[in-house]
């Protein structure tokens, strides 16, 4: 069996168009695998697994040669899946193994830990971290909580594993959050950050021959994401807090109004916090005179509102005045 034979059954799985002989070949591939394959695995692992699945593969198909043609009886594949299967193992358990520091905050204080590049995360109540000893990647897997403050470094980026999501970082200072149950948070103070909703619950050979990113956000500071873990659905907001960001100090003092059009509010309030906020075209005339020192942003936006008999609406990341 070649190579683009070998991928185009594994693609014919995923569509659904495979026989039923080559859905049993590839379930039972799978299926056979230890549970510490079954891992979610990055778009930018597939490369090198793929590369190294196939090499393997392609070992065990020469030193076999089989020539038993897979129509002649049901236990041909069954004989294939195990000569897919026995390098894969032998690949899996052969792989030297690597130490992992674990931290865990079982107190009520914040545990710091400080990271081989210069990284720093606050590792808050309940929660796990975990990273391999000698950090030659800069990746860890976060259960629970934690404020991350990134060392840059643009040529190796910074991933953390969170659940069914994935957020890679160059430099920022951002934090992760487990709510509740119900959902998780990743909140941005500074920089760019993309968070990326994974699908662990994949079986390998779709994660390894299908596009495992199934949802992808760029967020930037004063913006969060939301993952829904009931919906599974991943969506870019606003901080419930935004900070001013921008520091002009004389734009900054400018907190009392009198008569200002609506839209060149909006505009100074866009730049302080580096948000998308908007005024409809039927209150461009609308002005507005008042003091907003002292408030936070959504305070801000309540009195604007309540003053010129107007009213505001989040969606996604924009704020429109309406």
């Amino acid at each position: 069996m070649s190579r683009k034979q070998f991928q185009a059954i594994l693609q014919r799985y995923l569509q659904r168009t495979c026989t039923p002989e080559e859905a049993r070949m590839i379930e039972q591939w799978y299926d056979g695998l230890p549970e510490k394959e079954k891992l979610s695995l990055c778009e930018e692992d597939y490369q090198v697994m793929e590369e190294r699945l196939w090499h393997k593969i392609s070992q065990a198909n020469s030193t076999s040669k089989p020539t038993l043609k897979l129509s002649q009886t049901p236990y041909a594949w069954i004989a294939l899946a195990a000569a897919l299967l026995l390098p894969i193992l032998v690949f899996t358990f052969w792989q030297p193994a690597t130490a992992l520091e674990i931290v865990r905050n079982d107190g009520h204080d914040t545990v710091r830990i400080d990271l081989p590049d210069g990284s720093i995360i606050q590792l808050l109540q309940g929660g796990s971290l975990s990273y391999a000893a000698d950090f030659s990647q800069r990746k860890v897997s976060l259960e629970g909580s934690a404020i991350f403050d990134i060392t840059s470094d643009p040529l190796r980026p910074f991933r953390v594993l969170h659940g069914k999501m994935t957020t890679q970082v160059l430099g920022t200072q951002f934090l992760i959050q487990d709510t509740n149950n119900e959902q998780s948070e990743v909140i941005v103070y500074s920089g760019k950050v993309h968070v990326t909703q994974t699908c662990q619950d994949f079986s390998l050979a779709q994660r390894l021959f299908a596009k495992s990113r199934v949802n992808e956000l760029t967020l930037t500071s004063n913006h969060r994401a939301v993952f829904n873990k009931r919906r599974e659905t991943l969506q870019a907001t606003i901080v419930e807090k935004p900070k001013p960001l921008l520091l002009d100090t004389a734009l900054l003092a400018q907190v009392r109004f009198q008569a200002i059009d609506l839209p060149k509010l909006a505009n100074k309030l866009s730049r302080i916090y580096e948000l998308d906020i908007r005024v409809t075209p039927t209150h461009h005339s609308t002005t507005f005179t008042g003091d907003l020192d002292n408030l936070t942003l959504f305070e801000q936006l309540d009195l604007i509102c309540a003053v010129t008999a107007t009213r505001y609406v989040i969606q996604d990341r924009q704020i429109s005045i309406l």
